[in-house]
């Protein structure tokens, strides 16, 4: 497996268990995130993108949207160093222009400094929608080359043809929610019932190994 991607989801329902305020369930979900790449990488997998925020997500309170940019700052700005170390392609995928030019230069310093890596990819999907993605992909197409070209799609999307094998989506609910609409086609899904803050490396380990069992076909036959 080459590349897994990662809805996170239950942010706001664990800190409902908790009793405490929304934001407590995303800093304990933001800190997860870096857990969970470590292990990936530990299982063999290169590139990890996780889910942090959908363009649907951005009609939610200006309070809670902007708490979950501070976290996207503070958690880059933390794990930079453990990136550069690591040789990890650092990358934030998604509609960025809106954001303060502050957390905007910590995002763009963050990928120029590992944009030479190539081993190692961590993506953030931050006010991300498939179907953002593939309206972007085309007009970047056709401002570059002056036509549509359906082969050539792929090349323009915010993943490149790194297109994900597995998506896990914890929290419970069974849908995409508009990700990676042209990337997850092939894609094996997995939704498990564990809310984002509690998802582990152990259940992680567990549904690569079940993975590993599938004999993916592509819609062809033997």
């Amino acid at each position: 497996m080459n590349h897994i991607a990662f809805i996170m989801d239950g942010n706001g329902r664990w800190a409902n268990t908790q009793k405490k305020a929304r934001k407590h369930g995303h800093e304990s979900g933001s800190s997860n995130v870096y857990n969970i790449f470590t292990s990936c990488v530990d299982l063999g997998i290169n590139s990890a993108t996780f889910f942090a925020l959908s363009s649907e997500n951005m009609y939610r309170s200006k309070e809670e949207t902007d708490y979950i940019s501070y976290l996207l700052d503070k958690s880059i700005k933390h794990h930079i160093n453990d990136l550069l170390n690591n040789k990890v392609k650092f990358k934030v995928i998604g509609d960025i222009t809106y954001l303060p030019i502050s957390i905007k230069k910590t995002i763009e310093q963050a990928e120029q400094l590992t944009s030479k890596f190539n081993k190692f990819s961590l993506n953030i999907a931050y006010n991300y929608g498939g179907q953002w993605d593939i309206i972007n992909a085309v007009e970047t197409m056709i401002d570059d080359i002056g036509s549509f070209d359906n082969d050539k799609l792929p090349d323009y999307l915010s993943t490149g043809r790194n297109f994900p094998d597995l998506i896990i989506r914890t929290g419970g609910y069974r849908r995409l929610s508009n990700f990676m609409l042209w990337q997850s086609v092939y894609s094996e899904l997995v939704f498990v019932d564990t809310l984002w803050p509690d998802f582990s490396p152990d259940e992680l380990k567990k549904i690569i190994n079940e993975y590993k069992l599938i004999k993916r076909n592509f819609g062809k036959v033997d």
